[in-house]
């Protein structure tokens, strides 16, 4: 090993890194356009995301790269009292941040999914701002800002909010390689680059070069290149598609393409730019939510001639169905007939079908308010309530001054309220002298996590009308929801004669949402075995994840047909069940699925049983509802 690479920290040459072009495409991007403030790049673990970054910096020598901690303090970002000159001249002095320290350079975050949600989002409004604003402890001043931010995170960890996500003008998503003859190639370039890393960055020396060499030129270029009307017309058409809300998706299209265009050569951008950049900025800010298919009169859902023009429509979606029409229709022809004997022929007729999901609606707030409260248990984490802990646990968030003694002393902050007036005061041999007036508290956060079972009746008796349409599309309103509040989501289905958990407790509303889509209706009702599985799952649950807010959310219109003994009536047995179930630390929901006339109450006697929130499934559709909606969680 020769001499330089003892000298400096060599890293992994940026063209050396096989693979992964799109990630190195969006970082030479953000290199050259200054308007590009922010890239993400999503991955597993050991996939070479933070390998690619710090590779980077090698083609910019002009620039550093600023490491960001997740443990960074505001102050230490944003800047505060340099406590050293402020002791020594008795005046406030400012301390410059990590934040101001990357001007003109690169921040990096390794793990941003986990770094503090406010303190990021104020971090991207200020790149987007150019401009540094500090406003605390007697420092008020402004910066200009200009600055690059790299993230990169896994999110099998946790998920960034969409809020979050918007904000970013270029995300890529890296995938394992699963090839055999790039592993293979992989494994070569590492062994070599850890043999000798002088010798191999020399090997790539021309690459490097080249790179350099094509970012100057793009930054030269960029100023002049154009791009038609009809170009821009189809970035707005795409972000409308995808469901892109505001404008960042446009703007930062826009931006990329244009240097897409200058990093090739041209000063005209042409359709394969615009197709390249809406790959980097749009994929994150797509909206997974499938168009909803026709409305339909709620008056005329058992119709049969509705029924057989809707299967017309979508036979693909609901196969069998012409089957399903001329079952309704017999139903229809002889009202007369015992309802439950008719459902489970039905169900028997039914099985298996696969249905769409239904419209999706705003929600009203069934989990209830979340207000600031003092809650004494173990730190965890969350997104849905900030709470404030009763101990010493959880993270510094900020100071306050103490009402009585302090219980946690914020040392930080207590030696810089004292620092002005050492001049005045007499510290004998003492290096700083403290009054209790300088006495400042730690205020210590703890996110209050939230995890949600939805306990899904798959049964053929909610085919029998297509109602499934209408539950998966409030379990999609509901998942979208729990999504943007960082629950976890599980799911467990029904049906035949047992219950399923088909979706641990997961923050993936990618997945939750195919789980939810690929959920068969048919056969009979095992209520009493679904209620007995929730609660001995959500019991383990919510003992390994205690300060977790649990619920378990039914979806169902109550009416059992499959008894755990023989012997005893299907109703009965779930009610008693219900009645005697009680999870430590679990609340109840049950949204009765029931439509149409007669109506029956069983859903609502279960909710009665298990002291759950009763709703019905319209009820959750916030346009449907009066302004007092009672709150559950208090």
């Amino acid at each position: 090993m020769s001499s330089e690479s003892l000298n400096r920290t060599i890293f992994f040459p940026f063209s050396a890194i096989y693979g992964m072009n799109d990630a190195k495409k969006a970082l030479i991007c953000a290199l050259v356009n200054p308007q590009i403030k922010s890239v993400l790049i999503r991955g597993p673990s050991g996939v070479a995301k933070t390998t690619v970054v710090r590779a980077i910096t090698e083609c910019i020598p002009d620039k550093k790269l600023i490491n960001v901690p997740l443990n960074a303090t505001e102050e230490q970002i944003f800047g505060g009292i340099n406590i050293e000159k402020t002791l020594k001249n008795g005046v406030i002095e400012e301390e410059v941040g990590l934040l101001l320290r990357s001007n003109e350079n690169i921040a990096y975050i390794d793990d941003i999914n986990l770094f503090d949600s406010s303190i990021l989002i104020s971090i991207l409004n200020m790149l987007h701002a150019n401009k540094l604003i500090v406003e605390r402890e007697g420092i008020s001043s402004s910066h200009d800002f200009n600055g690059l931010l790299i993230g990169t995170m896994n999110p099998a960890d946790s998920d960034l909010s969409s809020h979050i996500l918007d904000r970013f003008d270029i995300c890529i998503c890296i995938n394992e390689e699963d090839d055999i003859a790039a592993k293979e190639e992989i494994l070569r370039r590492n062994l070599e680059f850890d043999n000798d890393p002088v010798k191999f960055r020399h090997k790539y020396h021309d690459e490097e070069t080249t790179i350099i060499d094509t970012i100057e030129k793009a930054k030269k270029l960029l100023p002049y290149v154009t791009i038609s009307d009809d170009l821009i017309s189809i970035i707005v058409e795409l972000c409308i598609n995808i469901g892109s809300e505001g404008h960042r998706g446009d703007i930062s299209t826009l931006n990329t393409a244009l240097t897409l265009a200058a990093l090739n050569g041209r000063e005209e951008v042409s359709r394969k730019d615009v197709e390249e950049a809406a790959m980097l900025c749009l994929s994150h800010r797509r909206d997974y939510t499938p168009n909803p298919p026709p409305q339909r009169n709620a008056d005329n859902e058992d119709d049969p001639d509705t029924n057989e023009q809707s299967e017309e429509n979508s036979q693909d979606d609901l196969p069998n169905q012409k089957n399903n029409n001329e079952k309704q229709q017999d139903d229809n022809d002889t009202p007369e007939k015992n309802d439950t004997n008719q459902s489970n022929n039905d169900i028997q007729k039914m099985d298996d079908l696969m249905f769409q999901i239904g419209n999706q609606f705003k929600l009203i707030n069934y989990l209830g308010n979340n207000r600031l409260r003092i809650v004494k248990t173990k730190s965890r984490k969350g997104r849905r309530d900030v709470v404030e802990s009763g101990d010493k646990t959880g993270r510094y968030a900020r100071y306050r001054v103490p009402k009585d003694f302090p219980r946690d002393i914020a040392f930080d902050a207590t030696i810089k309220a004292a620092a002005p007036f050492q001049k005045c005061r007499d510290k004998g041999d003492l290096c700083i002298t403290i009054k209790d007036s300088d006495l400042r508290e730690k205020v210590r956060e703890r996110r209050c996590g939230c995890t949600l079972l939805f306990l899904v009746d798959a049964s053929g008796s909610l085919g029998v009308r297509k109602r499934m349409i209408a539950v998966k599309g409030a379990i999609l309103s509901m998942l979208k929801e729990s999504y943007v509040k960082r629950d976890r989501i599980g799911m467990m289905a029904f049906r035949r004669d047992s219950a399923e958990l088909i979706l641990q407790p997961t923050k993936s509303v990618e997945y939750s949402y195919k789980m939810l889509e690929d959920l068969p209706t048919g056969g009979k009702t095992p209520l009493s075995a679904a209620l007995m599985k929730a609660n001995e799952y959500m019991t383990t649950y919510s003992r390994s994840h205690p300060g977790e807010h649990c619920y378990i959310v039914v979806l169902t219109d109550g009416r059992a047909n499959v008894p755990l003994k023989d012997s005893f009536n299907a109703n009965d047995e779930a009610q008693t069940i219900a009645e005697n179930i009680s999870i430590p630390g679990v609340k109840w929901i049950v949204v009765d699925t029931c439509a149409g006339y007669p109506r029956f109450d069983n859903a609502e006697k279960l909710a009665e049983k298990l002291s759950a929130t009763y709703f019905r499934l319209e009820e959750l559709n916030a346009e449907n509802l009066s302004q007092n909606i009672r709150m559950i969680v208090n």
